[in-house]
């Protein structure tokens, strides 16, 4: 789906690959890609939460519920791309 890049403009796309939930932790892995002036990674927790988490699990609420993320980022056939990878509790 066609989202908002989080520096406010621009569009960029970004897909849920999976969501999983084992003994009370979340796991949800995020692909985005598009090119835009800013790029495709963001280490802050509390923008990427309100970017992509709310975005892909209605449930999440609080982005302090967050306990780990990982990314892998590059570029394929010239577009960049970032794969997410969140861990929070639920």
């Amino acid at each position: 789906m066609k989202i908002k890049h989080y520096a406010g403009y621009g569009t960029v796309t970004a897909n849920k690959i999976s969501k999983t939930v084992k003994n009370g932790i979340c796991t949800l892995k995020v692909h985005v890609e598009g090119n835009h002036e800013y790029g495709l990674f963001r280490d802050d927790l509390y923008d990427l939460s309100n970017w992509l988490i709310k975005r892909f699990d209605r449930a999440f609420t609080d982005y302090r519920s967050i306990i780990g993320m990982e990314y892998d980022d590059g570029y394929k056939n010239d577009v960049e791309y970032c794969n997410y990878t969140f861990q929070y509790e639920v």
